[in-house]
């Protein structure tokens, strides 16, 4: 008979991965700072000045924050405890909190990945952490192997020799990381061409309101007026905005030439169009930054923020996880006490149930 116990046998040694990612030219590339970015870090900034693009932002990384945080021991052990007892203080003694952590960690939203240094002091026979000093990553590059593992950073400031840093130094959060994006992907380049269409249409329609929200006053009469008559309506049509009142003969006509205001909507119904698309891009949906003027808005902005939370839910779990338990926590527990049980940092998930099971219900 089958014996379904080997399935639960560990095996006697760790076994290397076999199937390379990346080529020996495709690392030498990571190496150099922008290599594997495709938005360029002047094109992030000007974008991020747009008001649709810095609201979204703002909304997602405040959504993500909002809930508290906590650390929670491994186990029941004394040990467990006395670790998880040793981060909260120590997050108590640091420069900033582990909410400035999280936010600069953020700045993946934006740039793909984000770089914070950590700095460390020994005192009272242990070794705090004294602060994170978030970096710009243009300036660094990633050391990786034939399967994709980070070995470490390499950094250039311009008019300075290339250095090799080590990965220990840094908590690194890349955004949609992946075998084709190492440096993961920014939020804001499926945005891309929402906002060069949305800055093209805003200077269209600026053009537009200079020539006809000020119209053109056209006055006609009939023929053999006298030139001197000519004149004096010619110069009272070009003082008209200054007078309060005018009186023309009966045979005189006073118009204005102007746009359509179709023509002004058409621009808006556009403009709103690109803010939407770029709002998804960044957020998912788009209903939470829209004023829903469609009937049954309400439902559909109630599915709207529940497709909204449950991706502000996975970033939680990836920041806890990935950099704060793995590149925080753990480091400076086995800089102090070695090979030890690790606490988990943890996003507080009741704000969020109440939030689905309370605002959400109709």
């Amino acid at each position: 008979m089958f014996n379904l116990k080997i399935f639960d046998r560990k095996p006697r040694r760790t076994q290397a991965p076999v199937a390379p990612s990346l080529t020996s030219y495709e690392r030498r590339a990571l190496e150099l700072p922008g290599a594997g970015v495709t938005l360029s870090p002047s094109l992030l900034s000007e974008m991020e000045r747009d008001s649709m693009i810095q609201t979204a932002l703002t909304i997602k990384k405040l959504a993500v924050l909002a809930a508290e945080t906590k650390i929670v021991p491994s186990s029941d052990s004394a040990i467990a405890r006395r670790n998880a007892e040793f981060i909260e203080q120590a997050f108590e003694r640091m420069e900033g909190s582990p909410r400035s952590i999280l936010m600069h960690a953020m700045d993946s939203f934006v740039h793909g990945w984000s770089i914070q240094e950590t700095t460390y002091r020994r005192e009272a026979n242990c070794i705090w952490l004294v602060a994170t000093a978030p970096k710009n990553p243009q300036y660094f590059g990633l050391k990786l192997d034939a399967f994709g593992h980070l070995e470490g950073l390499t950094h250039q400031i311009p008019g300075r020799p290339e250095r090799s840093l080590p990965r220990g130094r840094f908590a690194i959060h890349f955004n949609r990381s992946g075998y084709a994006k190492p440096k993961g992907q920014s939020d804001l380049e499926p945005a891309v061409r929402h906002w060069q269409s949305k800055r093209a249409l805003t200077t269209a329609w600026r053009a537009h309101l200079e020539r006809f929200a000020s119209p053109t006053i056209l006055g006609s009469f009939e023929r053999g007026l006298p030139l001197d008559e000519q004149s004096a309506i010619l110069e009272a049509l070009r003082n008209l905005h200054d007078n309060t009142a005018i009186v023309f003969p009966k045979e005189i006509q006073v118009q204005t030439l102007h746009g359509r205001e179709s023509d002004n909507n058409a621009f808006q119904d556009a403009i709103d169009f690109h803010n939407r698309e770029i709002a998804r891009s960044i957020l998912g949906q788009t209903l939470t930054t829209d004023e829903g003027r469609r009937v049954g808005s309400l439902a559909l902005g109630k599915v709207h923020l529940q497709v909204l939370l449950l991706q502000v839910d996975a970033i939680r779990r990836e920041l806890a996880d990935t950099l704060m338990t793995e590149q925080i926590i753990r480091p400076l527990i086995e800089m102090n006490f070695g090979p030890t049980e690790i606490p988990r940092f943890e996003f507080d998930r009741q704000p969020l149930e109440a939030f689905r099971s309370g605002l959400l219900s109709d």
